[in-house]
């Protein structure tokens, strides 16, 4: 892990899948009292790696509050049929690790998968759909920062 990093809550819906009330992330200081997004926001929607954002302090906690600019990063999350070892998913995952994607395990059946700015998108985005249809896995879109055309 990076120097100087600190943990920001971001609350989630009460209705989240996670069954928790907030995901905590890794960010680093930067200009201006901002912070910039250093893991995968798994569940936290609208949110992807290397976003800068403001938080605002609630009894001393570092809270999400606002986003001040995107990384140029996407966020999907993979929720895995089996586990997320099943040689099926570990395919899907080597073939998005091909494509510029990295992956964050948040448990044994959820992974959340940063898509680098330099990813085609619609590539991603296929082999995703194509896993799903084959139901190998479900997944969702955490936030797109890639352009679409």
């Amino acid at each position: 892990m990076e120097k100087d990093v600190i943990k920001i809550k971001i609350p989630l819906p009460p209705d989240d899948g996670s069954g928790g009330e907030a995901e905590w992330v890794w960010a680093k200081p930067a200009a201006d009292n901002s912070f910039v997004l250093k893991n995968v926001p798994t569940f936290a929607k609208g949110l992807s790696y290397h976003d800068v954002v403001k938080i605002k302090m609630e009894d001393g906690i570092p809270v999400f509050d606002s986003v001040v600019r995107r990384g140029g990063h996407s966020t999907y999350r993979i929720y895995a049929n089996s586990n997320r070892k099943a040689p099926d998913i570990v395919k899907v995952i080597q073939k998005l690790e091909e494509m510029h994607c990295e992956m964050e395990n948040a448990t044994d059946k959820i992974i959340g998968v940063d898509v680098l700015p330099e990813a085609d998108i619609y590539a991603v985005y296929k082999i995703l759909d194509d896993a799903e249809r084959a139901d190998i896995l479900e997944f969702q879109e955490g936030h797109c920062g890639h352009p679409l055309k």
